[in-house]
This record gives C-alpha cells, structure tokens and sequence, in this order.
C-alpha cells in the first residue's frame, strides 16, 4: 500500500481501550500505526500505573489518556472518543480492543465498506482468534429468552460487538455515545439497539479480518466477571426487557443456580452482588464487590 493517500480519503481517529495489558496493548499500537488512514490514536488506559505510557511508542499521531481507576468499557471508550469527536478533522472513529489486531488492509476494507455503502453507519470485521476460530461482528438477539447466538450466513444482526467497530462521527451525534451504567459487556447490544431506533444500520464486513484473543482480560478480572456480566445485563432488562423481562431475571436466577450446582459458592455470590448493583445506576468502580475478595 502507498503510504500516499489521496486528499478526500476519510481521516481515521482510533481509541484503544486497555487495563494492565502493556504487551498486547503494544502489539495492537504497532499494527495500527502500520496503516496511513490512522490519523490519530488514543490509548485510554484504565488504572493507569504508567507502564502503557512507558513503552515509548514514537509516533505523533499517539495521545494516552490516563484514567485513576477501572472505569469499565463504556466510560473508558467514550472517553476516547469524545476527545476525537472534538477534532473535526476526524471524519470515521475506530474502536478497537487492547487484545485485537486490525491490519492496515483490514482497515482499508472497513473504510472501503462506508465509502461504497451510504446507508451504512457502522462496520465491524470479521472475528478470528489466534486458534483459528471465527466469528462474525455481530449477533442475534432473542427477544424472549434473551439469548445471543451467532447469525446464519446473510442473516442481519442485531448489533456488532464493539470488539472491533468503524463508525461514522455523525451516527454518535444522532445516536449518542454508549451508555455508562454498563460496566462491563451488553452495551453494545443496546447500541445496536439504539441505533436501529435511529434508523442506522450495520454490518459486517466478512473480507475484513479481526484477530482477537477473545475474553484474555478475564483471567486478570477473576471473578468479577461474573458480577460484571450480571449487572449489566440486568440494566439491560431495565433499558429493553419490556414485557418478557421476567424470562431475562430466570435466566439470571439460572446463572446462579448453575454456579451452586458446581459447588461455585464464590462465584454465585458474585452474580448475586452484580444482580444487586443492577437494581440502580452502578457505580463505576463497584466498591460493593470488594467485600467478596
């Protein structure tokens, strides 16, 4: 690829999320400073400690946003991108995970997708883990039992995980940023949510290819997850459960259950508290969970 770009190419302003992740972290930066459409990179890092910062990325298209503690997923991408939405040179925002590599042809491909397809407000990439399994952008939600699955070949989905995802600047003007009250997973399926409300519509771009160590932070997390997933998906109830939100609270009494099924009274205990934290706007930093360590 020619590192020139021709004058009326979109302008590209990527936001990297992480959390004590330097190495992969540093593996994602590199990959997309490869790519010429990267106008400017931000590296939002979440319980900062300064190693991010001390990687000595040379380039002067990186900018690191250092945050005093875990804010979560949404908070710390939206952080990201306000500060790019106030650039009005940036014309398309990419979000990607600290765990994910996009190559610069990947990219292309995505930015390749909006520019063919005026109707479409945001793309995702096809997802593969270093195993070699793959995955599509998206998923389909199912509005009785609230299961996800996986879409069938040409099927639309209902959002595209935001493991990956190119939007327009002007689709998160009309639809807004990603909501705060999730801390942790579901916020992109109410964005996906939201975003049809709005008349936009996604896809994935298959051609384009993400790999994706999927779900490494959760190692580091432990068992929070569990309280993580639980909170959110009972605000998501809250936000789009309607008539069938009782079928969503047995499923999340079912989580439970299986976890004391397993002899797991520790983890049962923390999609309790995440049940609990959900009955109101969480906080943040979830101080409630620090009395099941």
């Amino acid at each position: 690829m020619s590192p020139d770009r021709p004058e009326q190419s979109p302008r590209v302003g990527a936001v990297v999320l992480t959390w004590r992740d330097r190495v992969q972290t540093d593996a994602c930066l590199r990959t997309l400073l490869e790519s010429p459409a990267i106008s400017r990179l931000l590296v939002v890092d979440n319980e900062a400690d300064g190693t991010i910062r001390s990687a000595g990325l040379e380039d002067e298209r990186v900018d690191i946003i250092e945050l005093t503690h875990n804010t979560g997923f949404a908070y710390g991408v939206n952080t990201g991108m306000r500060e790019l939405l106030d650039d009005a040179a940036i014309d398309l925002l990419l979000v990607i995970n600290n765990d994910a590599t996009l190559g610069p042809e990947d990219l292309e491909k995505l930015i390749a997708a909006l520019a063919d397809d005026a109707s479409l407000g945001l793309v995702g990439p096809r997802i593969v883990t270093p195993d070699g399994q793959r995955f599509s952008a998206g998923g389909i939600l199912n509005r009785v039992t609230w299961g996800i699955r996986q879409p069938r070949s040409g099927e639309p989905v209902d959002f595209l995980t935001w493991a990956c995802v190119l939007v327009r600047r002007e689709v998160l003007d009309e639809v807004g940023l990603l909501d705060e009250r999730f801390f942790m997973y579901w916020e992109d399926v109410e964005f996906g949510l939201r975003a049809r409300d709005h008349g936009v519509s996604f896809a994935e771009v298959p051609d384009a290819q993400l790999v994706h160590a999927v779900s490494s932070s959760h190692a580091r997390a432990g068992s929070r997850i569990l309280a993580y997933s639980s909170q959110a998906f009972r605000h998501f109830l809250r936000l789009r459960g309607g008539a069938t939100r009782v079928t969503g609270y047995a499923r999340l009494c079912a989580k439970v259950a299986s976890r004391l099924v397993v002899g797991d009274l520790h983890g049962a205990r923390y999609v309790r508290a995440g049940w609990l934290i959900g009955r109101k706007s969480p906080d943040p930093a979830y101080p409630a969970l620090n009395a099941l360590e």
